[in-house]
């Protein structure tokens, strides 16, 4: 009986030398530091977001997304749009790149492109044909109804540089009624008097 006395005793004052130990422990560690909640934005700091996106300018993206962008931010104007970042750049989709064959491996890839006008389209005389611009793949066109404001934004100078880029995604298709992959294509076109610029303004 003392026996078992004896190893309650003991029992009971280990539990309690490890209690103590463990709350000194715990008052000796630092305490967690909280986590900062995403800041929030801005109208004009999500729409300066969007405009550096469509002429890939992620540097600017993420020194907004840091706080540590100090450049300028479009302005809210009439009819609900906003000033231009980058108004030496006009951004367009590539149209009929899924008519086009061999293309598949461009997705996720950013290329120099050129543009030219192709005259002789039995579709549209006024076509301007995207191409690859270091092999001449042809990658679609300048949608049809932006094809006028085009050849006035570059005063039909089609030596303007040109950036493309290629992505890959799934839509519905209405032919065969079910999900298919797909292909997205991107183009900046730069106004022939900005072509001499290094960089793409205005990262800061």
């Amino acid at each position: 009986m003392k026996i078992l006395l004896l190893i309650a005793v003991i029992a009971l004052a280990a539990f309690i030398i490890y209690a103590v130990i463990g709350y000194a422990q715990r008052d000796d560690e630092e305490p967690e530091e909280p986590v900062n909640p995403p800041r929030q934005l801005s109208d004009a700091e999500r729409e300066a977001i969007r405009q550096a996106e469509d002429v890939f300018d992620f540097e600017t993206r993420i020194a907004i997304l840091q706080g540590t962008y100090t450049g300028p931010l479009p302005e809210h104007i009439a009819g609900g749009h906003w000033t231009e970042l980058y108004p030496d750049i006009f951004h367009t989709k590539i149209a009929g790149i899924n008519y086009r064959k061999g293309l598949g491996n461009l997705a996720g890839l950013f290329f120099d492109a050129r543009i030219e006008p192709e005259p002789k389209n039995k579709y549209d005389k006024n076509a301007i044909k995207i191409i690859k611009a270091d092999d001449g793949l042809h990658l679609g066109y300048i949608p049809a109804d932006e094809t006028s404001y085009v050849r006035q934004f570059i005063n039909n100078d089609f030596n303007s540089h040109c950036e493309a880029f290629i992505e890959e995604g799934e839509d519905w298709d209405y032919d065969t009624e079910r999900e298919k992959r797909f292909l997205y294509g991107y183009i900046n076109i730069h106004r022939p008097s900005s072509d001499n610029s290094t960089s793409v303004s205005p990262t800061a």
